[in-house]
């Protein structure tokens, strides 16, 4: 005759008939591994989050320093026509200011969830130098309150003339 169940047992029997399966207690933690669950999901999601946007930021600063670097190019290569015909390379600077300015705004139309939020154009002798600020907003770090990042970048070119070496 089977033995009376227990607290501790079930007075049904497991698969092959001979031992008892234990009973769950009404404190036990039935469920617990379902919070768990939710919380690595939460975890893997803020994880993803971070993967996702930091590598768009990544993508941003690389993004601005190219485009400085390219209306800085742009921009060097505004030669003075007066000074040229009287035989010397040198910069208009003014010229050379508005190719880098219209190079960022042909540049602007191309950005993919990016903004430009700043840029500075310096020509001092024959250099120019561009400064430029991205914005980018953000897709998961919204959720924290993070809204946007900014990436700057910084190009600069000089105007040389010569074929095998830079003449003087």
């Amino acid at each position: 005759m089977p033995a009376k169940p227990t607290s501790a047992c079930r007075a049904t029997t497991t698969n092959d008939g001979d031992r008892p399966v234990p009973a769950r207690s009404p404190d036990s933690q039935t469920g617990s591994v379902s919070v768990l669950v939710a919380v690595l999901c939460l975890a893997m999601l803020l994880m993803a989050g971070l993967v996702v946007d930091g590598g768009r930021q990544l993508i941003a600063y690389r993004r601005a320093a190219n485009d400085a670097e390219q209306a800085a190019r742009a921009g060097a290569a505004a030669l003075n026509p007066a000074a040229l015909r009287g035989g010397s390379y040198t910069l208009d600077p003014a010229a050379a200011t508005a190719a880098a300015g219209r190079y960022l705004s042909a540049a602007a139309a191309g950005q993919n969830g990016l903004q430009i939020t700043g840029s500075r154009v310096t020509v001092t002798g024959n250099t120019v130098t561009v400064q430029l600020t991205l914005r980018r907003t953000t897709t998961f770090l919204a959720v924290l309150g993070v809204t946007g990042l900014t990436a700057t970048g910084r190009g600069r070119a000089r105007l040389v003339h010569g074929v095998v070496r830079e003449d003087p």
